[in-house]
């Protein structure tokens, strides 16, 4: 019986958009019926195998019973069959039978393109498949980095893991690192066996150690059996595991240790493919947590800094005051009973020392705290941060009121260039040694900046101060100058609304 043609070429020129919308097993099954048809046989059958070629991994049938079907596998021949094999690059990935009573030399050309067109429907839906576990792998490797240096997670291995089992569908996965002597690795997390998290092995002898040692990824078909000689409880649960995938965290020269995906033995073994794409996972997440781990010692290495710094402004500003002020009060008693208006007048001095010693406590206390850069608290003390290096000393800074919560955008946006401005001109002209900022939120905002420069010399250019006293304007305010040969107080105030 000839094929009939034409009904052929109209199947092949649907494989295209078939293969594109349906699922493999289904185009396989199509594919199966068209080669049935071509034939006019009795039934057909098309199996893909698996890596080992000894089973069929995917079996579909078309024209017999179940019973008959489940004796097909690779070997299988059967009364009057044509076995076309299903080939992709060089190598037999399946098997199209057809039973008919007799073939043509032109229905077995037929039979052998429809195995064609099983290879290349193989062939897409392993590259669709690739695709998308390659898309599934980056997003895992995404949300991981964003946790990690976004300061949200808390167990950072746990995570990895938990993102490569769930990507693999593993039903398995494990992080293993070295210990303190460098001679065995222990893991530290290990899901969906988690009674193993904390089991030693060593890195000689072990596949997970020839990872460590080496930095090459490994393939195990038969893992539980290989590891079943380090479990405790004989290696019952163990026996049950399948195909592994081992790849290293790297970290420069030295790993930081191993991730570790096992699926159980009646599950698809991991490919090549598979691999590649878990060591480009692994090496995107063990930078992520090499970068989150230096952050944070950089953040332990600031708050150090300035536990310091804070601690050198607290001698050199508080206590000192403080022991002058105490000094004071002492002279202050001396003199009550011989001279009562005199001792009066050192005990209010004492006073008003105290209170500056309080803010400036105050704002040591502030530095400490994480506000939000928003504050205008905040943003003055980073402006003057910002001035120190040009100055050449650390200007006093002094905050009264509630300028945090009390302050406008508005006003906030013109009082810091004004501020930057004094700051400025300090460094470039006044040849100061000390100065002095003060912001005061009571009637209204005023910033105040003194220093002990050669003050504002006559006919030098006044830009700088005519921009200041615009700003003040604009908001309704005033803007004045003081200035001698000790020095210059500048006056910016604004009412707020």
């Amino acid at each position: 019986m000839e094929p009939d043609l034409p009904r052929g070429r109209r199947f092949l020129q649907a494989m295209t958009a078939m293969r594109a919308g349906r699922n493999l097993p289904e185009v396989l099954r199509e594919i199966a019926r068209g080669a049935l048809d071509l034939a006019g046989g009795r039934y057909a059958a098309l199996g893909l195998l698996d890596r080992e070629g000894e089973q069929f991994t995917t079996l579909v049938h078309v024209g017999l019973d179940e019973q008959t079907a489940a004796t097909i596998n690779p070997k299988w021949s059967g009364d009057d069959v044509l076995t076309a094999p299903v080939q992709l690059q060089d190598r037999t990935v399946g098997y199209l039978y057809v039973a008919a009573d007799e073939f043509t030399p032109a229905q077995r050309q037929a039979i052998e393109a429809m195995a064609l067109s099983a290879a290349l429907a193989v062939r897409d839906y392993r590259q669709l498949e690739e695709s998308r576990r390659r898309e599934a792998w980056l997003q895992a490797s995404n949300e991981i980095t964003a946790a990690l240096l976004g300061g949200q997670c808390d167990d950072e291995l746990g995570l990895i893991a938990q993102h490569a089992r769930e990507v693999a569908g593993a039903p398995m996965a494990a992080i293993a690192l070295p210990d303190e002597d460098g001679e065995r690795l222990v893991f530290k997390v290990v899901q969906g066996v988690e009674h193993l998290t904390g089991t030693p092995v060593e890195i000689e002898g072990t596949a997970s150690g020839l990872v460590f040692r080496t930095g090459q990824p490994v393939l195990i078909d038969h893992y539980g059996e290989a590891a079943a000689s380090w479990q405790g409880d004989d290696g019952k649960l163990l026996k049950k595991l399948g195909s592994a995938a081992i790849v290293p965290l790297p970290a420069g020269d030295e790993p930081l240790g191993v991730l570790l995906l096992v699926r159980l033995r009646h599950e698809p073994l991991f490919e090549q493919a598979d691999l590649d794409l878990l060591r480009n996972f692994a090496a995107h997440v063990a930078m992520a947590v090499q970068y989150s781990r230096a952050r944070a010692d950089q953040q332990r290495l600031v708050v150090f800094e300035d536990r310091e710094r804070i601690a050198r402004d607290l001698h050199d500003l508080v206590i000192q005051r403080v022991f002058a002020t105490g000094m004071a009060l002492e002279a202050a008693a001396a003199v009550i009973a011989t001279d009562p208006e005199d001792a009066a007048t050192r005990v209010r001095r004492a006073v008003e020392d105290l209170d500056t010693t309080i803010q400036e406590i105050r704002t040591t206390v502030f530095a400490l705290q994480h506000q939000s850069t928003e504050s205008l608290r905040s943003l003055v003390l980073a402006t003057v941060d910002a001035a120190k290096a040009a100055l050449g000393f650390t200007p006093s800074l002094r905050f009264r009121g509630p300028v945090d919560t009390s302050v406008p955008g508005e006003v906030s946006e013109q009082l810091l260039p004004v501020l930057r401005e004094a700051l400025s001109n300090i460094a470039r002209h006044a040849r100061a040694t000390t100065a002095s900022v003060e912001v005061a939120l009571g009637g209204d905002l005023m910033l105040r900046i003194t220093d002990n420069g050669v003050g504002i010399p006559e006919g030098g250019r006044r830009s700088g101060l005519a921009n200041m006293s615009t700003r003040a304007t604009q908001l309704g305010g005033t803007f004045t100058t003081e200035s001698t040969n000790s020095g210059t107080t500048l006056c910016w105030r604004v009412p707020l609304p």
